[in-house]
């Protein structure tokens, strides 16, 4: 064999080799280019399913958050004509209990309205000067204070809700306090150096100030809702009248001062104890709605409404 021939021959092989080599190559990056696409398109499918559902659920609560604005109208329309055919809201009346709806497609749904004004009203603690503590909440006010075991901060924290900037006698204050009546309970941990968490809502056992007050109120004590813990603390009702009236009160709800003063117990000046601190009535209510599961619609949405009877405004919208 010549030299020309061996030479030819062994660039045969060489480009037999390639030709191999390219061969796998290309079949590798076919197979990796199959599994890319494959990943890509499982992905993108995921993904569709994940924004369908997205769009479900956001379709679902919209649905959802509707129905809880239709039952909310209506329930505060009702009790807004209602109000002056009744002379108390009380637990007896039916209305006031848990009502379940059945809207077919829409689901099913629980009901429930509740009278406030049940506490002593925070926001309505002061005479029209917003300065001067009502004389009729003077005492129940550091009684309040005794129990919740901070007597000390009786004075201070009228001074965190006043309307001027002077302090009262064994008050005190300070650049954080409001001078007004706060929007909402939670906005007394504004003053933190004296209202702690544990103080405003209470722990193991104890009550907190958010267990005898209220933003939400009138400015008297609806005494058909009060609970016990408030009650004992009103001038001429003991712990003794206290518990009887929550005890009677489910089957015989109060109606007058005079259905006060007929209760065994009760001196002969309770009635006139009590005027200008209790009432019979609520004007704040709480409203909750809550769907189940049914269907397409969402199971365990809850809306926790607050409304005003008199203005038939909504004043919370709370979603759980």
């Amino acid at each position: 064999m010549t030299e020309l021939e061996r030479k030819y021959k062994m660039r045969s092989k060489n480009l037999s080799c390639c030709r191999k080599n390219r061969g796998g190559f290309v079949l590798l990056s076919v197979l990796i280019l199959g599994t890319v696409l494959i990943s890509c398109a499982t992905a993108f499918t995921w993904f569709v399913r994940i924004q369908v559902r997205s769009l479900g659920r956001q379709r679902a609560n919209l649905e959802a958050r509707t129905m809880a604005q239709l039952f909310a109208n209506n329930v505060i329309n009702l009790l807004g004509e209602m109000s002056n055919q009744f002379k108390s809201d009380n637990p007896t009346q039916r209305w006031f209990q848990p009502f379940v709806i059945n809207m077919n497609d829409l689901g099913i749904w629980v009901v429930q309205v509740r009278p406030l004004d049940d506490k002593f009203p925070i926001g309505n603690l002061f005479l029209p000067d917003k300065n001067t503590l009502r004389r009729e909440f003077s005492k129940p006010w550091e009684e309040m204070w005794d129990k919740l075991g901070h007597r000390e901060l009786a004075m201070p924290v009228l001074d965190f809700l006043d309307k001027n900037e002077r302090p009262r006698v064994g008050g005190v204050e300070r650049e954080s306090y409001i001078n007004r009546p706060p929007l909402d309970i939670s906005e007394m941990l504004i003053m933190s150096e004296d209202i702690t968490p544990e103080i405003l809502y209470g722990g193991n056992g104890h009550k907190g100030l958010a267990d005898y007050c209220t933003v939400f109120s009138d400015g008297r004590i609806n005494l058909n809702y009060a609970p016990v813990e408030v009650l004992e603390l009103l001038p001429g009702l003991d712990s003794g009248l206290a518990a009887r009236i929550v005890s009677d009160r489910k089957d015989k709800p109060l109606e007058s001062l005079a259905d006060v003063q007929t209760l065994p117990g009760a001196s002969p000046r309770t009635a006139i104890q009590l005027t200008n601190l209790v009432t019979f009535k609520s004007r704040y209510f709480e409203l909750r709605i809550e769907s189940l599961q049914t269907g397409d619609m969402p199971g365990g949405v809850a809306f926790n409404i607050i409304f005003d009877r008199n203005s038939r405004k909504i004043l919370r919208w709370e979603e759980s």
